[in-house]
């Protein structure tokens, strides 16, 4: 229910108790009437350094026009008044029975204080403009312990007034249990007639102390150099985020400042953060740490020295205020680690950092520019990155490094820096790697090269100037020209990724200087994604992703179109009179349109297949006819030949028969010719 619909409901119900005719007629002895006083809550819990807060709902109605008020005043009456805090009653909303409408016309009048003349009006359902009373209002300055409430004659006689009051008990400062107590002292008659005590309510207030244990929100934030205190801890970074964690190896240096802090701040979870254990930090490696920032002894940390040790344990904090720890180097190259544990056994903070040596070698890093622009006198930033390393291969910081040019007509001079960020960034820390700039000269032409030697002092040689040095070759190039565009295919499956790469050219024909903007293009047909083209690195601009060292990939990636059929990307190119450049491809059909065309085809030579096969067996039937024909008329010759051979057979059978009898007779008769002989 709403703070108004509630108001709007007691008053009702007070008016109607009352009755009309009761209320038709003001008593000669004005009196305050139907006085209720009642709270939210009769109990609440809160943490040491925290506010309590309850809701006060006050009625009464007023018999006169005028002159008849209620004082609400909060008293703590158990506990020790010196740690119990403050209590303090602001209005938070008002109405009377003529309306709950927001208006000053409609409500209560208010005072800070018995005889208080100035009264304000009490519209808060959306004031927050009032001093003493507005909403807002919960601190010791501007919050009171007591309010008057007064009718107003704009009101008349017998009408229901209603307040709403916000009461805190605002920071006590001990734990404990508080009782308070708030009174209504009536005054009637204009003020001449006073009734005290009744009603009353009671409020308890249970305070416990908070946690002093450090939980895993805790940081501990490394800092170079020595971090300041109060509210310049972090060197204007953010508390948890470490700076540069490389410095010099030194331990004779006059310079007594440490090389980092640990800012350690403590934390439990909550806004007051009441964190308070003591923590130890153990160094593992070639370090030293202190709870001072400068030697007292004014010279630099050595071992031995009495406040400079591997592991200290620190006392206590204030809670909420960090401890700065303080790190030096050994004088030995290596690393260190810190880790901070509370006494609790939580590790909240392990931090390393590295001590370099002096300088060994130098070794160019990443290229970020290769081409250079010709004819021009303006300083060329972010052109190539060195890296100097000591004998143990660690990054090696403030050196000064500087660039000769192998030809002066082209490159008068450079510099390197190790705090110079790129141009496209806004910081840059100090970790050993050299970012370095040039600077053309004005006549200086395109397709010249030109050898930059990147130099830094060897100091390893002590008895001459000697140098450690690396190499990086350039070209100069001018403006970009002309260009030609390209895709990587040529013919795409719908939606496929594709890559377009513009070619160009300076008007000497050169390759143009790196960094220049890739050309606008746009395609006569949508594509998966939006053409956006990259610098000029090499000649070259592509649609995939470039970085600044000029590495590409395909992170981002362009779509050709899901159309099937040609397709065609176009723009200017870069000469002053800009000509159109272009390029095409084409879109094959998509894998179901194919699988359909292919069944279509497919279906086409099964129906062919089935025609031809019909036409093969017509023939075969036709074979089969004549077939039939020709085998009736082979057994037709059949059964002649075999009646002329059973013809033969028998005639065959009569001769053999006819010779038989012939030889028979032979036989007959050389016998008798025989046995006549014989005889």
């Amino acid at each position: 229910m709403s703070n108004s619909t509630f108001f709007k409901r007691i008053a009702l119900t007070v008016i109607a108790a009352l009755g009309f005719g009761m209320l038709s007629v003001a008593p000669s002895n004005a009196t305050v009437t139907a006085h209720t006083l009642t709270i939210d809550a009769a109990a609440d819990s809160i943490t040491l350094g925290e506010t309590a807060t309850a809701v006060l709902t006050h009625n009464f109605v007023n018999l006169s026009n005028v002159g008849d008020t209620v004082t609400i005043q909060g008293i703590v009456t158990s506990s020790n008044s010196t740690s119990a805090g403050t209590v303090t009653l602001r209005v938070s909303d008002s109405y009377s029975s003529v309306a709950n409408d927001a208006t000053s016309a409609n409500s209560p009048l208010y005072a800070n204080a018995v005889g208080n003349s100035a009264f304000i009006n009490g519209s808060y359902h959306n004031d927050s403009s009032t001093t003493i009373f507005a909403p807002s209002n919960r601190n010791n300055a501007s919050g009171r312990d007591a309010v008057v409430i007064s009718g107003q004659g704009g009101l008349g006689a017998s009408k229901s007034l209603g307040t709403q009051l916000a009461v805190d008990l605002y920071y006590p400062t001990a734990a404990g249990t508080y009782t308070v107590t708030f009174y209504t002292i009536v005054r009637s008659d204009g003020g001449t007639a006073t009734t005290t005590g009744t009603p009353t309510v009671t409020w308890t207030v249970t305070v416990t102390a908070p946690s002093k244990t450090a939980t895993a929100d805790s940081t501990v934030t490394l800092r170079q150099g020595e971090a300041s205190t109060g509210g310049t801890y972090y060197n204007g970074t953010a508390d948890g985020t470490d700076s540069q964690t490389l410095a010099a190896a030194t331990s004779t240096s006059t310079d007594v400042t440490a090389e980092f802090s640990l800012v350690v701040n403590q934390k439990n979870g909550t806004s007051t953060n009441t964190a308070q254990e003591s923590f130890t930090v153990t160094v593992a490696g070639e370090a030293w740490i202190t709870t001072v920032a400068d030697d007292p002894s004014v010279t630099r940390m050595v071992a031995g020295d009495a406040i400079a040790v591997k592991s200290k344990t620190f006392a206590t904090p204030t809670a909420g205020t960090p401890v700065i720890v303080y790190v030096w180097s050994t004088g030995t190259a290596g690393t260190a680690t810190l880790t901070t544990t509370t006494s609790g056994g939580l590790v909240i903070g392990t931090d390393t950092v590295t001590f370099h040596g002096d300088v060994t070698t130098l070794a160019i890093g990443t290229v970020y520019k290769s081409v250079l622009q010709a004819a021009t006198a303006s300083t060329i930033s972010d052109v190539v990155t060195v890296t100097a390393k000591d004998a143990g291969a660690r990054a090696v910081t403030g050196l000064t490094v500087s660039i000769v040019s192998s030809d002066a007509t082209q490159i008068s001079t450079g510099s390197c820096s190790d705090t110079a960020g790129l141009s496209s960034t806004t910081t840059h820390v100090t970790d050993g790697t050299y970012l370095c700039s040039l600077t053309p000269v004005v006549t200086s032409a395109s397709g010249k090269a030109v050898t930059l030697t990147i130099r830094t002092v060897d100091p390893a040689v002590t008895t001459s100037t000697a140098y450690l040095t690396t190499t990086h070759a350039v070209t100069m190039g001018g403006a970009v020209n002309t260009v030609v565009l390209t895709l990587d295919k040529a013919t795409y499956d719908p939606g496929q990724v594709m890559t377009i790469t513009a070619t160009a050219k300076d008007s000497s024909g050169n390759t143009p200087y790196d960094g220049q903007s890739g050309p606008t293009l746009t395609a006569n047909k949508q594509l998966g994604a939006s053409i956006s083209m990259s610098t000029y690195r090499g000649g070259n601009s592509t649609s995939n992703t470039r970085s600044s060292a000029g590495v590409v990939s395909n992170t981002t990636n362009l779509f050709a179109p899901a159309a099937a059929g040609k397709f065609t990307i176009n723009g200017r190119d870069g000469q002053t009179t800009s000509a159109e450049i272009s390029v095409s491809a084409t879109v094959a059909d998509d894998a179901a349109t194919a699988a359909a065309n292919a069944a279509s085809d497919a279906a086409a030579e099964a129906i062919d297949a089935a025609n031809a096969a019909t036409d093969a067996a017509n023939l075969a039937a036709e074979a089969a006819d004549a077939a039939t024909v020709a085998a009736e008329e082979a057994r037709d010759a059949a059964d002649a030949a075999t009646a002329a051979v059973e013809a033969l057979a028998t005639e065959v059978a009569t001769l053999m028969a006819a010779l038989k009898a012939q030889i028979t007779t032979l036989a007959n008769t050389v016998a008798k010719i025989a046995k006549k002989v014989k005889a």
